[in-house]
């Protein structure tokens, strides 16, 4: 029965997850080219291809936002309609606990947890890099140059531009500091070329303040200089790398266009951020009530509401404390699921609890 009763909520979640995130992903991404569709159209020339080129690149972005909150909903809706239909009252009737039905729906709940790992990991990271060097709407530079500025060390580098395919860079500055923040001396040149696990600079001026800059007519090393792929990682955002880019990046602390913590929150972020919703999938089954009338059903499902927009409201604070500093990368990450993991195990056992008061006792014969 145990089977079954997994197979037969699985079935459900899923079908209504995918049913909900396809709409409210179809609605944002209606939403968001209405927003910015005219620059798309001006970029593409008013081609139908570019259109879809940009829907399907910012599709991931949209569906890792989403899923959470569609992963919550669709278990609000999973067991609203089994309440409605009193297969809930079936089903904790036969002797099912909150924690069996937990554990039911716990493979449905690991997939939508891994199918999150993986698109913030890997589709998304590759969608924005893309949208970034496209250049359109939101994600077009700044400035003309598309200028990259690094912090490495007491140092700050100025980079151009990147070339993947040559394992260089183009229009390099260096400004070397002080432990204080003093300028000590300005490197600028055309390239830089790694080659043989280091970094070349050619075209090379330098000066110091006060002083007119001099030609260097040699190629200067740049004997603190990392991998393209390195430097790469420590110029995206921390949310658009992945797993192993954080990894590589968190282990060089003076690296990095945002302080180092930044880097250590994400990491810990993009491994909290699919158990999180885990947890809150088994939140609403710890929320599931068997209510009968339609005043019962209509509290129940404001209860649901209310519980999704504390957790989301929380999660997003707590993360914003985190990045700005005021509390330590791993609490700012798993803060959350840990609260929402707590709130869920006391709600079912309060239910446990309350069924065992309401059962009848059998008087004994003596």
């Amino acid at each position: 029965m145990g089977w079954t009763v997994a197979r037969y909520l699985s079935r459900l979640y899923l079908m209504r997850f995918a049913f909900l995130l396809l709409g409210l992903a179809l609605l944002v991404v209606f939403l968001d080219f209405l927003a910015d569709g005219d620059e798309v159209l001006e970029a593409s020339g008013g081609a139908v291809l570019p259109i879809l080129r940009y829907t399907m690149l910012r599709l991931p972005e949209i569906v890792a936002e989403l899923i959470p909150i569609t992963a919550m909903l669709a278990g609000f809706v999973t067991f609203a309609g089994l309440a409605r239909f009193r297969e809930l009252t079936a089903l904790l009737g036969v002797g099912i606990s909150k924690f069996k039905l937990a554990a039911a729906i716990a493979p449905a709940a690991l997939l939508v947890a891994a199918t999150q790992f993986v698109i913030e990991d890997q589709a998304l990271p590759l969608a924005v890099g893309e949208l970034r060097a496209w250049g359109v709407a939101d994600y077009a530079s700044s400035d003309g140059e598309k200028a990259t500025w690094i912090r490495q060390g007491t140092d700050i580098v100025r980079i151009g531009r990147f070339d993947r395919a040559a394992d260089r860079l183009q229009n390099v500055t260096i400004f070397r500091r002080d432990g204080a923040g003093n300028l000590l001396e300005r490197v600028d040149a055309e390239t830089a070329v790694y080659r043989g696990g280091d970094w070349s600079l050619q075209g090379v001026r330098r000066s110091t303040p006060g002083t007119p800059a001099e030609i260097e007519a040699q190629p200067l090393g740049w004997p603190q200089g990392m991998s393209l792929d390195l430097l790469l990682s420590a110029a995206t955002h921390p949310k658009e790398t992945t797993l192993m880019e954080l990894i590589d990046v968190g282990a060089r602390s003076d690296l990095g266009t945002q302080p180092g913590y930044r880097y250590k929150l994400w990491l810990h972020e993009r491994l909290a951020g699919p158990v999180t919703t885990l947890v809150l999938i088994m939140l609403t089954v710890a929320l599931a009530q068997p209510f009968e009338s339609r005043t019962g059903r209509g509290m129940l499902l404001a209860a649901w509401l209310a519980a999704g927009f504390v957790a989301w409201t929380f999660d997003g604070l707590v993360l914003t404390f985190g990045e700005i500093g005021l509390l330590p990368p791993v609490l700012a990450a798993w803060t959350p699921p840990a609260v929402f993991a707590v709130v869920a195990v006391w709600l079912m056992l309060h239910d446990e609890r309350r069924k065992v008061r309401r059962e009848p006792r059998v008087p004994v014969l003596g």
